[in-house]
């Protein structure tokens, strides 16, 4: 119980966070690791590479290993509390944070910048789904790719006056 009552003394990590809850209920301990890999996802809003997760978790609690921040992010993907997505680069993935169940966002592909949105109008393609494949939906990732208004330079801006 001494790691569940660090939480609730820890800033910022609340008893009642509901990540934390979600690992209570599922029945898994709540551990150094965790809740310093979970702080870490939750300062950045969730958009952090493991290679940033390492080094933050490094500056807050050298003791904890990297092999514990993979596991722990492993766990957090299998749980459903991130999501792993390419953003900037094809090789490393960068978490996104699946605040209840879901993430958007569009990707500029000239300089990886990402603009985030709420509304993805995927309710009815959601039910039509669970319904024609009877499965229980959980949650989604939606991605799309563009270059932005800056990458696109002056010329397009001029285009459309």
């Amino acid at each position: 119980m001494r790691a569940a009552h660090k939480a609730k003394d820890k800033p910022g990590m609340p008893a009642d966070n509901p990540y934390i809850q979600s690992l209570k209920q599922a029945g898994y301990r709540l551990t150094q690791a965790r809740l310093t890999v979970l702080e870490v996802l939750e300062a950045e809003h969730g958009h952090i590479t493991s290679a940033d997760v390492l080094k933050q978790v490094e500056r807050i609690n050298p003791a904890i290993g990297r092999a514990s921040v993979f596991r722990t992010l492993e766990l957090f993907t299998q749980l459903g509390f991130i999501r792993p997505t390419y953003i900037h680069t094809s090789v490393t993935p960068t978490y996104v944070m699946m605040h209840g169940g879901h993430h958007h966002h569009v990707i500029c592909t000239e300089c990886k910048r990402f603009f985030e949105f709420a509304n993805c109008g995927l309710d009815v393609l959601k039910a039509n789904l669970q319904r024609e494949l009877d499965v229980q939906i959980r949650g989604h990732l939606l991605e799309f790719y563009g270059v932005c208004a800056d990458c696109r330079g002056p010329s397009h801006a001029e285009q459309k006056a």
